[in-house]
């Protein structure tokens, strides 16, 4: 590989002009070895200094031939460069937390090291389908983060989640660690029947609530403080569920008696309690019999029959009357007490065995 010094045309001549007024072998221009280990690379120098134009040596330096066969340039300034970057680099990707509990929906941002000059669209992307980000978000043009959603999914072990953000080969992760949710004992809130006076013999219906529904099948205790009220030693509540319905059996008795039903879950326990009236011997009970018409829905085309429901007047829940359907579009109520009142509703129940919402509220008083 040779290099040599490269001159103009101006310059050529002046070194020929100058060549020309000395004596061949002359000691005032000689070649020199620059690296005499290097006997193929030689450079040739001029002792003489030869007199240029002004502005001549910078066009001389600026130029050199290189033995690979390309052209560099140097002296002052730069012939060539890069362009200025449009965007910073990532900073960080923060949810300000490392573990979320439970679903929920996060906000997180991403930030760059220095404001853009124009908007950046940045990807991200997610480890886990438990925890789902978009696929991009967007920082504005003179700014430099943008927030975006994480939406947390219920999972049953705790699960580490990584997120990354990626702009121009650029990345930042964080990780987030998911758990289940916490888990809450069930207690109980009320047990109630649909009416606090019986005359026996007769039934009664009953129920009772949770304060949650839970996750697995739950044991409720029941016990009479009368033989004259019998109720089931226990109800289940189902997983999923927040209330249980069950049935009181009133006998008759000869004189007024107070039964008390107690419902115990955890050592905790709540009552109701019911009075059980005796028949008059020289009166005959009079029987009471609630007549209920509604009006048949005119949108529904598959229409199976009927459910009517009835509750204590401002009691919150109602119970079925009935357990088989009702197909026409009335309902007479014998199971009704004197100096009561009730509340009642209907739904209509479709072929496919799919329940409507229910009626309004009808209240009757029994004299």
């Amino acid at each position: 590989m040779y290099q040599f010094q490269v001159w103009s045309r101006v310059d050529r001549n002046l070194v020929a002009k100058e060549r020309s007024k000395q004596p061949i072998g002359s000691s005032r221009a000689r070649r020199k070895l620059v690296n005499p280990a290097t006997p193929f690379q030689h450079s040739y120098l001029f002792t003489r200094h030869l007199p240029v134009a002004p502005g001549l040596l910078l066009a001389i330096s600026l130029m050199a031939l290189s033995g690979c066969g390309g052209l560099s340039y140097k002296g002052i300034g730069s012939l060539s460069g890069t362009p200025e970057s449009t965007a910073s680099n990532l900073r960080q990707i923060s949810c300000g937390t490392q573990s979320l509990v439970g679903a929920q929906t996060k906000a997180c941002s991403v930030d760059l090291s220095a404001k853009t000059k124009t908007a950046v669209q940045i990807s991200l992307q997610s480890s886990n389908a438990a925890l789902q980000v978009p696929a991009t978000v967007s920082v504005p043009s003179g700014t430099q983060s943008a927030l975006f959603n994480i939406v947390a999914s219920n999972v049953t072990q705790p699960l580490t989640v990584t997120i990354s953000a990626t702009v121009h080969g650029h990345k930042k992760s964080t990780a987030i660690t998911l758990y289940p949710p916490m888990a809450t004992s069930p207690s109980l809130t009320k047990v109630s029947c649909t009416t606090q006076s019986i005359t026996g013999p007769a039934t009664d219906s009953c129920s009772v609530s949770l304060s949650t529904a839970p996750t697995s099948q739950v044991v409720v205790m029941l016990h009479s403080s009368s033989t004259y009220l019998t109720v089931p030693p226990s109800i289940s509540v189902a997983a999923g569920s927040s209330t249980v319905n069950f049935q009181a059996t009133a006998l008759a008795v000869s004189s007024q008696v107070t039964a008390t039903i107690t419902a115990s879950l955890a050592g905790v326990s709540i009552s109701n309690s019911i009075q059980l009236n005796a028949a008059s011997a020289t009166t005959p009970a009079v029987q009471h019999v609630v007549h209920l018409t509604w009006s048949p829905p005119p949108s529904l085309t598959d229409l199976a029959g009927y459910h009517v429901y009835r509750s204590s007047a401002g009691a919150s829940v109602f119970q079925l009357v009935s357990s088989t359907l009702n197909t026409q579009p009335s309902y007479a109520d014998d199971a009704v007490a004197s100096g009561q009142s009730y509340d009642y509703e209907v739904t209509s129940v479709n072929s496919s065995g799919v329940e409507s919402y229910p009626s309004n509220i009808t209240t009757v008083s029994i004299p």
